[in-house]
């Protein structure tokens, strides 16, 4: 039967009349002595998708619990679909406002002492609950870090043969220029530190001609001269790194808490992401370091210093094969070191797209 536009509006109002009447009806389930499985979280999450109404799902209890109730967080912050909530209401909040419409986003939350679960606003939560809401807060957090770092281990496990010898490259590339910079620290002390300080102040543009109109040149590889430039121990964390994810995380349940199980598996699953993703800030740094080196870059500084441009009074880079013999002079004194350079030290690293192909982003975020 076709209804008119006046029985449509009655049957609108009714509906609102009575769904309003019934959220009057405040109603405690204490069915969960023991924390809710993620089965039923799960279905009252497609419920809340389904239908924007959490506070209507199996058992979900919409009594104010006492302000110095414990509790316990069972999800993150829950954005309710408000377009599916008869009038667009907002969901009432059980802490401050039961039975009236309140907030849009809330969170899934447990109270053990009465053994009930509730859909909370957390701004709400945060004033009403205190210091308990904070430290169920930041629990959360741990037993949400742990989850995470569980589910990508094995996909890190998997991509760690071809991590693995990436990082073997990186490590024996990095490890040479640590030692030549270190050759170079122990026989001139003070010059990497004058040479780079001088050349970051004019942003590493040197005139080599004194002449009208001539151009600057760049002078590359400051890096190599940078006060911590040590990108051989970087690498050997890498390679650190790569010996860890072989074994596996300790077994854990969300139960577990603050224990020491958490803490292993958020200390090592950190210590996992942060590293790898510094892979190719990693490779980036060895080859501009290395570019230092170079006939041309050294050879624009030996023209920077004859053309009377340069604080330096003497710069002089004497080359036979791969040895390099430097001579230095300033205001801050004489400095002279003698490296081998291995003209084909680069030739092996990767590249951005092949530490790309890694897919360290993909799997850690």
């Amino acid at each position: 039967m076709i209804q008119s536009n006046a029985e449509i509006a009655e049957s609108a109002y009714l509906r609102t009349f009575f769904r309003k009447a019934k959220s009057m009806d405040l109603q405690a389930f204490p069915v969960f002595d023991a924390r809710p499985s993620l089965a039923y979280i799960e279905s009252w999450r497609r419920h809340i998708a389904d239908t924007g109404s959490p506070e209507t799902f199996e058992s979900v209890s919409n009594t104010k619990p006492p302000k110095d109730a414990s509790v316990t967080l069972l999800s993150d912050v829950v954005k309710v679909p408000m377009s599916l909530r008869v009038g667009g209401d907002r969901v009432p909040c059980p802490l401050c406002s039961p039975t009236s419409p309140k907030f849009g986003k809330g969170r899934m939350a447990w109270f053990p002492d009465e053994c009930v679960v509730r859909f909370i606003g957390h701004s709400c939560a945060k004033r009403y609950l205190g210091d308990n809401y904070s430290a169920a807060e930041r629990l959360f957090k741990i037993e949400a870090a742990c989850a995470d770092f569980i589910e990508r281990w094995p996909r890190v496990q998997d991509a760690l043969p071809q991590i693995s010898s990436v990082a073997r490259i990186l490590y024996g590339v990095g490890q040479r220029l640590s030692q030549l910079r270190e050759y170079i620290d122990g026989q001139a002390s003070g010059f990497a530190s004058s040479f780079h300080g001088d050349l970051v102040s004019i942003g590493g543009r040197v005139f080599t001609s004194r002449e009208a109109g001539s151009r600057s040149s760049t002078v590359v590889g400051l890096e190599f001269l940078s006060i911590d430039f040590d990108p051989g121990s970087t690498a050997e964390k890498l390679m650190s790194i790569c010996q860890d994810i072989k074994k596996p995380l300790p077994n854990w349940q969300i139960s577990d808490g603050e224990g020491a199980a958490s803490r292993e598996i958020i200390k090592r699953g950190r210590s996992a992401s942060i590293n790898l993703k510094k892979m190719s800030a990693l490779r980036d740094k060895i080859e501009d370091a290395a570019q230092f080196l170079t006939v041309t870059n050294l050879r624009i500084l030996e023209q920077w210093s004859k053309s009377g441009n340069s604080p330096f009074t003497v710069i002089k880079f004497a080359r036979d094969g791969e040895r390099i013999d430097a001579v230095v002079e300033s205001y801050a004194g004489r400095y002279e070191w003698s490296v081998v350079y291995p003209g084909d030290l680069l030739m092996a690293l990767p590249t951005k797209d092949e530490i790309s192909s890694l897919g360290i982003s993909e799997i850690f975020g």
